[in-house]
């Protein structure tokens, strides 16, 4: 009965926090962060052409989505548009696909895409997690279901990921544990990649106009101003110095012309221009601040997901600890684990948890399946769900303040 009445405030919680979410999301104005870089994508496209856009660097599969519909929309609202049908989207296929129709599960979702509020923005953050999730969790479920042998979906949404944000190139560690585990297990159908190879196939001819121009693939292109020598690297390295120091508060950045205004002080050798030079620049500050982001993360991370994210870091290092077995289920745990890692070390500034939204929602996924199993107390589930129920409160009373 407990466990009832738990379940359905749970419900009626997120749904109210998903409710009034979207309103303060979706009415905000245009063109802030990141949104007005794919705004002046769409501009670009209209003005000078596809191959003058894709030369000078886009996001190719979420402009071929979102352009057709700026045509008749405002184009910040064609973005959204995309978004939030790119997550329903995601949505129908746990429900289809994965015949998931547990409310819970869908509960735990959108709780964390109410909390995280970008996939709401105009950005292609959506269509680059949705594509990373459905790869991992078709990785999981070819490993654990004998009846899955087709690499059709995890090879498409692989590509789909390698052809929307350069950040696949940090989850390259996830996509060859993901080959090593299903090399390991003989899963999959070699035959069944046919159409994710030619998915591949007309991507590179998309991108046609930027390889030409030896920029390799087409990706949006977060640019500093004309004229500023600085890098994105040793802007953030820049940033976490200064916070050091007291000279900026935390979670922020210099701005381009401090960021040349030290390096021209200094020398250019003064800040690594490269993630893997800031890296190696001060081996101590890297560990220091490797500890200082694994701990933000899984603080804030357990903001946007409860107990799931202590949970399945306590079932990584068990799995760590029995690595012997090589067994499948520590296959999400230990990407976790490792995704974590990964951006605590490269990541000298401060990690933005938007970065690791595609394992953090396949942790969703995994959490909920395990809750079906006896391998977690059924006590945890409830004290989760009357947690996030908490957090729900939390967050609308943030929200209503914002209005």
């Amino acid at each position: 009965m407990i466990a009832k009445i738990i379940s359905y405030v749970f419900r009626a919680a997120v749904a109210a926090y998903t409710l009034l979410s979207g309103y303060y999301f979706l009415r905000k104005p245009g063109g802030g962060g990141d949104e007005a870089l794919f705004m002046s994508d769409l501009a670009l496209i209209a003005s000078q052409g596809w191959w003058a856009a894709i030369e000078k660097g886009i996001s190719i599969p979420y402009m071929i989505l979102s352009y057709p519909l700026s045509t008749f929309l405002e184009p910040h609202i064609a973005l959204r548009t995309v978004n939030v049908l790119l997550f329903g989207g995601l949505l129908f296929y746990f429900y289809k696909r994965l015949s998931i129709s547990n409310l819970n599960f869908y509960g735990l979702v959108l709780f964390f895409f109410s909390t995280v509020g970008y996939f709401m923005a105009g950005t292609n953050d959506t269509l680059f997690v949705v594509s990373l999730i459905i790869f991992m969790v078709e990785t999981y479920v070819l490993l654990k279901e004998e009846n899955r042998t087709s690499l059709l979906w995890w090879g498409v949404a692989l590509v789909m990921a390698l052809l929307t944000r350069k950040v696949i190139f940090i989850y390259l560690p996830v996509v060859l544990l993901s080959i090593l585990f299903l090399w390991k297990y003989k899963k999959g159908r070699v035959k069944t990649l046919l159409i994710p190879a030619l998915v591949l196939a007309l991507g590179l001819g998309l991108n046609a106009p930027s390889l030409k121009a030896g920029k390799g693939l087409s990706y949006d292109q977060k640019l500093p101003p004309e004229g500023i020598t600085a890098t994105w690297p040793q802007r953030q390295y820049l940033a976490q110095l200064m916070v050091n120091e007291g000279a900026l508060p935390n979670y922020n950045h210099p701005n381009w012309k401090q960021t040349d205004a030290y390096l021209n002080k200094h020398g250019k050798e003064a800040l690594p221009s490269t993630i893997l030079e800031g890296m190696l620049h001060d081996p101590m500050l890297t560990v220091k601040e490797f500890f200082k982001d694994f701990i933000y993360s899984v603080t804030y991370g357990s903001r946007q997901l409860g107990l799931i994210l202590p949970t399945l870091l306590v079932l990584s290092l068990l799995g760590l600890y029995r690595i012997r077995k090589f067994s499948k289920d520590d296959y999400i745990p230990w990407s976790l684990l490792l995704m974590l890692c990964v951006f605590s070390l490269i990541i000298i500034s401060f990690v933005e948890l938007r970065w690791l939204a595609p394992i953090f929602i396949v942790s969703i996924f995994y959490f909920y399946r395990l809750s079906e199993t006896p391998k977690i107390p059924k006590a945890l589930v409830l004290a989760n769900y009357a947690f996030m129920v908490l957090l729900s409160g939390y967050g609308m009373y943030g929200l209503i303040g914002k209005l």
